[in-house]
């Protein structure tokens, strides 16, 4: 029976443990901020500290709680990155199972293999939220896709009401397309209803039982945070913080002008994606990342209008689906990445079943197979002329805190607080020394929140960390924003009560250590 099932499943197989194989390898190369928030808050709250309490956080949960699970376990950032590597190629595994026969049985894995590949050229081979909610909206995206009439059987349910949990819970973004996606199954709902009026109060209790399903996660996480009384905590860190000052760095943009501008922005955006994913596509070796989207984009808009013909009616819903995945560009955009790369691996499919056919081919079908393949070879390159570039910096996630760790672990003990700004997040977890404020990193929006430079001097005052690490001309925010530009109060703390030493940057000791 084992022998029948390997020689039947023999392709999917193979690519799966090619994706495994990919992830795991390139799981330890590089370091980032976002993942260093990560990684050291999932640890802290290991160790008894309340996320959004005790932590200051502006992101969603999901992947705190997440890597908290493994730093149980271990505290080995190599462990962690294959753990996630693991984690989330087994994914696809499980989404093929869930669709293997709605779908055809290689595309799936020919997407894992894609995301195991694409991991680094877009940061994804760290522990980010970004991934979180690639693979949740594209669980999203199949259901979509695979069922005609919203009529979900309990396991899509279940299914569907996790993948929005991983998705919105990860990032406040996701909730764009998933508004589309609710919008359009409770429409279809409503027409059935009508349609069907001797049945509609059998579909209304479905659809409550849904709804819960739906609602399960996110009500277990609310009792999580009113038992750890830190409901106020996150919905004045993780909700009203984005609006009322995070979004002043971001454009001031609301939710409403998000959408406006996804639209307006669609010709620039257009534009610039086409001529790096066609023109510019010999200049491979000095534009990368930017071809790289490029050539996604192209694949998104061919797909686009063969979804025109293919889909008919329900095409735009499913082209707006997947426009709304690219809310925000370089890594973030993983999540619109994810989608490129299934429909680079349908044209695949349908190409070698169109070349494996006796009778000769059209010649516009000829054309499709030739671009899709010249396509698949110039994603292939990319990715591995990125690689090469990865491998050869030999930037290891070991090498977090090396500029500053030898000289903390010198001048410190265990019992030691130390702070870092304005990020340096992996500085407490790699030397194993408390934060001696629960800002783990401190850039601009929270410095014009009323009450917190009060709050963190005041923490900074009676604590009296040995060490603080200050970058004060370091550029931020798109090189626009300097450190010091907002840190004047710490400047004032550091030269009263704090001195440095020639050959140590940025290294402030305690004049009474």
């Amino acid at each position: 029976m084992v022998k029948e099932f390997l020689k039947k499943e023999k392709i999917p197989i193979i690519l799966f443990v090619i994706g495994f194989i990919f992830s795991i390898w390139i799981a330890p190369y590089g370091t980032f901020c976002d993942e260093a928030d990560v990684i050291t808050a999932s640890w802290l709250m290991s160790k008894g500290s309340l996320l959004y309490q005790d932590i200051f956080c502006h992101h969603m949960p999901v992947p705190y709680f997440f890597l908290e699970i493994f730093q149980f376990f271990s505290n080995d950032l190599i462990f962690l990155r294959i753990c996630f590597a693991i984690v989330t190629q087994a994914y696809f595994v499980l989404l093929y199972v869930f669709f293997r026969k709605k779908l055809h049985p290689c595309i799936i894995p020919i997407v894992s293999v894609l995301w195991g590949l694409m991991r680094h050229i877009l940061l994804q081979n760290m522990i980010l939220a970004d991934t979180f909610v690639a693979l949740g909206l594209f669980t999203i995206f199949l259901e979509l896709i695979t069922c005609k009439n919203c009529k979900y059987a309990l396991k899509d349910k279940i299914l569907i009401a996790f993948a929005t949990f991983i998705s919105f819970g990860s990032s406040l973004i996701a909730v764009y397309p998933l508004m589309i996606f609710y919008l359009y199954y409770i429409v279809k709902r409503i027409i059935l209803y009508i349609k069907e009026k001797e049945n509609a109060f059998a579909y209304f209790k479905e659809d409550l039982l849904f709804a819960l399903i739906v609602l399960c996660p996110f009500l277990v996480f609310v009792l999580y945070l009113l038992l750890t009384n830190t409901w106020g905590a996150f919905l004045e860190n993780a909700i009203f913080f984005n609006t009322d000052y995070y979004s002043l760095y971001n454009g001031a943009e609301t939710p409403i002008s998000l959408i406006v501008n996804q639209f307006l922005d669609f010709p620039q955006r257009a534009w610039t994606r086409i001529l790096f994913g066609t023109i510019l596509l010999p200049q491979m070796l000095s534009y990368t990342t930017d071809i790289f989207v490029g050539v996604n984009f192209v694949i998104f808009l061919a797909w686009s209008i063969t979804a025109l013909f293919r889909y008919k009616s329900k095409a735009i819903l499913y082209i707006l689906f997947v426009y709304f995945c690219y809310m925000r560009n370089g890594f973030h955009s993983s999540t619109f990445m994810i989608f490129c790369q299934f429909f680079l691996a349908e044209g695949i499919i349908w190409g070698v079943k169109e070349i494996q056919k006796k009778e000769k081919a059209e010649i516009q079908k000829a054309i499709a197979i030739t671009g899709i393949f010249l396509y698949t070879l110039a994603y292939l390159f990319l990715l591995g002329i990125d690689l090469i570039k990865m491998v050869k910096g030999d930037e290891r996630v070991t090498d977090y805190g090396k500029e500053y760790k030898d000289v903390i672990l010198s001048v410190t003990e265990e019992d030691d607080t130390i702070w870092a700004v304005p990020l340096k997040a992996e500085l407490y977890f790699v030397t194993n020394r408390m934060p001696a404020n629960g800002n783990i990193f401190y850039l601009p929006w929270q410095s014009i929140k009323p009450g917190v430079n009060k709050t963190i001097e005041k923490d900074l005052l009676e604590k009296k960390p040995k060490v603080i690490i200050y970058t004060g001309d370091e550029l931020l925010w798109t090189e626009t924003i300097v450190t010091s530009s907002y840190c004047g109060w710490l400047e004032e703390i550091l030269e009263e009560n704090y001195f440095t030493v020639e050959g140590f940057d940025n290294v402030y000791f305690l004049k009474s250590s």
